[in-house]
């Protein structure tokens, strides 16, 4: 009689049990990590921003930005209040940094008359009340709003609160000391009639805007290494991890 015999059952092959390595500590390495490399990041960004600027948007020794082209039906232009040494993002724009401001406004017909004059919002407002204007909210992006109104009832250049001012035909250049307090650039016609259609641009003298510059390249760059080492150390934690078979 033949005997069949069963053969034996398939055994599985070993598998390993990988234990998980992402401990809290490491977590929070690569989280933090990831944090330090995000504000290196903004900081090597604002370092080379500075650096372009002051290597090539000088003109005459004033950092400047390219011109911009503004019109109104109105009798004025005038810049939302610019807050100088305010708290929060007020300190990059402190006089201590800006050392000198230039502004340089150019009709698009070189006969006209221009008032250009620098005050305090305050003042402005009240001397701008209920007068027709167009208000710059965005001079980088050209971007501005037209105020419904009257014309002034007296020029410009009879009001004595300006603390920089210049008037003439064809393009104007106003130079100002910044001071600490809110101000409003004014642009209008001479002789305060409506209708202005000028270009303009803006400088600073900032003889500190190498060294700020700089300083951010150095700390981003250290804050990147930083967050690399964190980074690199979790997971080269995570990959070390024992296996059991």
């Amino acid at each position: 009689m033949n005997e069949t015999h069963a053969s034996p059952a398939p055994t599985a092959a070993p598998t390993a049990a990988v234990q998980s390595t992402w401990t809290g500590r490491r977590i929070a390495s690569l989280a933090i990590g990831v944090l330090l490399v995000l504000l290196a990041l903004a900081l090597l960004a604002a370092g080379g921003t500075g650096l372009w600027a002051d290597t090539t948007q000088r003109s005459g020794g004033y950092v400047t930005t390219d011109a911009h082209t503004f019109s109104t039906a109105g009798s004025a232009l005038a810049t939302e209040p610019t807050d100088l040494g305010s708290s929060g993002i007020g300190w990059l724009y402190s006089p201590g940094l800006l050392d000198k401001v230039r502004i340089r406004v150019t009709p698009a017909s070189p006969a006209s008359r221009l008032f250009v004059g620098i005050g305090r919002s305050a003042d402005v407002d009240r001397y701008l009340g209920g007068v027709s204007r167009t208000v710059v909210s965005d001079f980088f992006g050209a971007k501005s709003e037209a105020v419904d109104g009257r014309r002034p009832t007296s020029a410009p250049g009879h009001q004595d609160f300006w603390v920089a001012s210049t008037t003439g035909p064809g393009a104007r250049s106003l130079v100002w000391n910044p001071e600490d307090g809110s101000w409003t650039v004014v642009v209008m016609n001479a002789d305060a009639r409506p209708g202005i259609d000028v270009k303009a641009d803006l400088g600073a003298r900032m003889p500190d805007l190498l060294w700020i510059t700089i300083g951010l390249l150095v700390f981003g760059a250290l804050l990147m290494a930083g967050g690399a080492f964190l980074i690199a150390g979790a997971f080269r934690g995570r990959n070390a991890g024992p296996t059991t078979v």
